[in-house]
């Protein structure tokens, strides 16, 4: 997947619903263009400039409400991604002391006090896991090689009868195709809202439209005019990704509305008007490689439409 071959442009597509004013709908566009990917990811962070505005005051539908309901207990379309590394590193622990007890010492393997180590082990390993992670998210977090954060906690439950209806009704409502990511993150802050939305080109290419919708972000409306007013950071990552030798290589583009201006940070911080900044990587699991970055000036990754 080279850059030239990569079919950035307006890509993302924000629009103010003419029916109801307070809603900006966002759309993933040109479906039929990326199918030279296995995956694509899109994070998006809103982040208003008024002062009277704080993230309570506006909404990313649905996964806001996906993700309280989660948090509350309650059923939602989308269930918690255990982390599976913990529990390996306990079993691995547990192993390791069944093998030191069977060489050492074979003839108390199966007293009490092996059974209560070995799974002693086991759950001091599962614990100790989180310390071990973030101690290698430390170490290499400026570094070209990095062991990351997971990106998505909670991934979609599909392939039930219902969410057929639910899916036809969503075109319905949003007069287009609707399509949920597999895996995703909400993020609320005091004053911004981020959103990481993880799709498969399976689920794209079920679509039988070049678009769909894939977020509403709905503002209070008593606070719709300093909104427009004021301005704000409408910011967009987005990566397109190809399997590659047990791994994933990605070409990740940032680009960002900044009340009137659309631009991006290049790789010193400094804004650039009317440019794409790009990064090449390669990831493995959770360690990721930075290969390079560049600009791409006079380049246009988001279409914005009042």
């Amino acid at each position: 997947m080279k850059l030239q071959d990569c079919i950035y442009r307006d890509v993302i597509r924000v629009k103010k619903n003419p029916a109801v004013p307070d809603i900006y709908d966002v759309e993933l566009m040109h479906l039929d263009r990326l199918k030279q990917c296995d995956s694509v990811e899109c994070h998006i962070i809103v982040y208003p400039y008024s002062r009277k505005i704080l993230s309570r005051h506006f909404e990313f539908n649905p996964y806001e409400e996906y993700v309280n309901d989660i948090i509350a207990k309650q059923k939602s379309a989308y269930a918690k991604i255990k982390n599976s590394f913990k529990n390996i590193f306990g079993l691995f622990l547990g192993i390791l002391i069944t093998v030191i007890f069977l060489i050492f010492k074979p003839v108390d393997l199966f007293t009490v006090e092996s059974v209560v180590s070995v799974i002693g082990a086991y759950f001091v390993g599962k614990e100790l896991w989180d310390d071990i992670e973030d101690l290698m998210i430390d170490i290499s977090k400026d570094r070209r090689i990095r062991y990351l954060d997971r990106y998505y906690y909670y991934r979609l439950e599909k392939n039930t009868t219902l969410s057929l209806y639910s899916q036809l009704a969503k075109k319905r409502r949003y007069g287009k195709a609707v399509v949920l990511p597999e895996k995703i993150d909400f993020i609320q802050k005091s004053n911004s809202q981020t959103i990481r939305m993880f799709f498969h080109m399976k689920d794209l290419k079920k679509l039988d439209e070049t678009s769909a919708h894939i977020l509403s972000i709905r503002m209070n409306s008593e606070l719709l005019t300093d909104f427009e007013q004021e301005g704000f950071m409408f910011g967009v990552k987005l990566s397109f990704n190809k399997r590659l030798l047990g791994g994933t290589r990605c070409l990740e583009f940032f680009q960002s509305i900044d009340k009137d201006l659309k631009g991006c940070m290049d790789a010193a911080g400094e804004w650039v008007n009317e440019g794409i900044f790009y990064r090449k990587t390669f990831s493995i699991g959770r360690l990721k490689y930075f290969m390079s970055t560049g600009l791409l000036p006079g380049e246009s990754l988001l279409n914005i439409k009042s």
